[in-house]
């Protein structure tokens, strides 16, 4: 059983991320506009608002604020964010583009799609071993998990 754990750990290691993972220098600053940023953030809502929008729905198009708690460490492709109490995972449309690996604990502004998703164990994997987890924490991942998921078209970070 050890070894298969070691072999899913280190094939979901060269997977994440696309596998070709480049670091961001953790001195870049994070304020600035990721992905397409061309809207108007005078339309952004609260997380409080986008769980009331969403309840009872499939998806909800929305502009929201909220903190990032977490970004990739591969090279910033996904990041979560607190919204109302609830940690929200932000993936980037079509892959196209990045926040920097130090973007925890600042404020930002995304717009897309908020829907509630079903992470596989191996994407779960995945996103742990970017998440810097532990082999612990890794080798208990053995579910799926129902996740409020947020496909961000453009991230502004204050």
């Amino acid at each position: 059983m050890k070894k298969i754990i070691i072999i899913l750990v280190a094939g979901a290691f060269f997977a994440s991320c696309g596998g070709n993972a480049t670091s961001t220098d953790e001195s870049t600053t994070v304020a600035g506009n990721y992905g397409n940023t061309q809207w108007d953030t005078s339309e952004t809502i609260t997380g409080e608002q986008l769980m009331a929008e969403l309840a009872g729905k499939d998806s909800v198009y929305a502009t929201v604020a909220g903190n990032v708690a977490a970004a990739c460490q591969a090279k910033g492709c996904w990041m979560n964010m607190s919204v109302a109490g609830n940690e929200m995972f932000v993936k980037f449309k079509d892959y196209g583009f990045f926040v920097p690996k130090n973007s925890a604990d600042h404020d930002a502004v995304i717009r897309g799609w908020a829907y509630q998703d079903t992470v596989s164990v191996k994407d779960r994997i995945e996103y742990a071993i970017d998440a810097e987890a532990t082999a612990e924490e890794i080798a208990a991942i053995t579910e799926p998990e129902v996740k409020l998921t947020f496909m961000a078209e453009g991230v502004v970070m204050k």
